[in-house]
């Protein structure tokens, strides 16, 4: 006989929901603004819309916008203070890894208090987790001190242009770890894009090696991390802010760590006393202020939207930043390179949503496989899950 159903809202709904709230962060929000991407995790592709009134509304159009704001902004703030006198980028850096510090606690407080809806999981001393944090933690704070460097010797556009090559380095890196490589359409995608890169960086005639150099290190320090997130955090099933409160603190420390020892011994007092620019210091607060928001809209547009609009945000905001660069820096972008950089937007718009699709599938499937275990049914059950 068929066992009967458990009641709806029982132990099998308090299960899956509480799987909806978990999240293995991949990326978070690095100094100089870049793309911000959330893993492949159930909770984010099924997640509904917050949209049911006016207000909810309004305030999740706000989170987008403030979303598309931030990252651009501290890009180009930090390319001012750069440019304009201050050369000390991994001082920026460790700036902006304390304000995210802060923002990661004051999140767990007033999950603790309870006046946020996420709450912050209690666990045990973990030796382990310890140790994988600070791992993550050098990798990161490696990779968000070149790339932040790298705005010394290349433009804002331009260094836009070459994260066309991100997927590329992280299939590669996952292969030299051993995960495996994607699927052939994610790969065909990904080296259409890379020729769309290709092409755009062909037409820049102000490419430095070094600057080359140095992003290209943190592009690679970039995609260790990713997978070292995956392999030595990813059986935590941590939250967004979760993961920020565990790998945070080690990345600001190493990043300290790096500005003591690099930029401190060349670094003139007289860049305090009398600032080479005007707003130093509004310069300053802003890139500390910017480091929190970014860590901030991005957890809220995962809470009121999903991964979908993430990502499309994140594209968006990427073209948007090489916009600004010519416009406010009075960059110079060949038609050439102009061309090259809408193949790579369109096949790295393709590469996206093969990956969603292929997440949403899997969810589903597990999920279908989930609830049939609950109602009695054993795995291997011929009937497939829907599509």
């Amino acid at each position: 006989s068929r066992p009967a159903k458990r009641p709806h809202g029982g132990g099998g709904a308090r299960m899956r929901n509480s799987h909806m709230e978990e999240v293995q962060p991949l990326r978070k929000a690095d100094a100089s603004g870049e793309d911000v991407s959330v893993p492949p995790a159930s909770m984010a592709q099924e997640q509904s819309w917050r949209c049911g009134s006016v207000v909810d509304i309004t305030i999740t159009v706000g989170v987008c916008v403030l979303y598309t704001l931030v990252g651009p902004l501290l890009i180009l703030n930090n390319k001012y203070l750069l440019t304009s006198g201050f050369p000390y980028p991994i001082v920026l850096t460790s700036l902006t890894q304390a304000a995210t510090v802060v923002f990661a606690v004051a999140a767990a407080l007033l999950s603790r208090m309870r006046c946020i809806e996420w709450e912050m999981p209690r666990r045990e001393f973990d030796g382990t987790l310890i140790r994988a944090s600070v791992v993550v933690g050098f990798a990161a704070a490696t990779c968000l001190c070149a790339g932040n460097s790298a705005y010394l010797y290349l433009s804002v556009s331009f260094i836009e242009i070459l994260k066309g090559y991100a997927p590329l380095v992280t299939m590669m890196m996952q292969g030299f770890f051993g995960i495996g490589y994607p699927e052939r359409k994610p790969v065909l995608a990904v080296l259409a894009s890379c020729v769309g890169t290709t092409i755009a960086s062909a037409g820049e005639v102000h490419a430095s090696p070094v600057g080359l150099l140095i992003f290209f290190s943190s592009m690679y320090f970039e995609a260790t991390r990713l997978i070292l997130t995956q392999k030595l955090l990813g059986q935590y099933k941590m939250h967004v802010v979760e993961a920020l409160l565990y790998i945070s603190p080690a990345t600001f420390v190493f990043t300290a760590a790096a500005a003591a020892t690099i930029e401190l011994p060349r670094f003139k007092p007289g860049d305090i006393r009398n600032p080479p620019i005007e707003p130093f210091w509004v310069g300053i607060g802003l890139t500390c202020l910017l480091g929190c928001l970014i860590n901030l809209s991005s957890f809220l547009v995962i809470q009121r939207t999903n991964v979908v609009m993430l990502k499309l945000l994140s594209i968006s905001r990427n073209a948007g930043v090489v916009v600004s660069g010519v416009v406010l820096f009075g960059e110079v972008i060949s038609p050439i390179q102009a061309c090259g950089y809408v193949i790579t937007l369109i096949f790295f718009v393709v590469y996206n949503y093969l990956q969603i699709t292929a997440a949403q599938a899997a969810a589903r499937a597990k999920a279908w496989e989930e609830g049939r275990s609950l109602d009695g049914h054993p795995p291997d059950s011929p009937r497939s899950p829907p599509p």
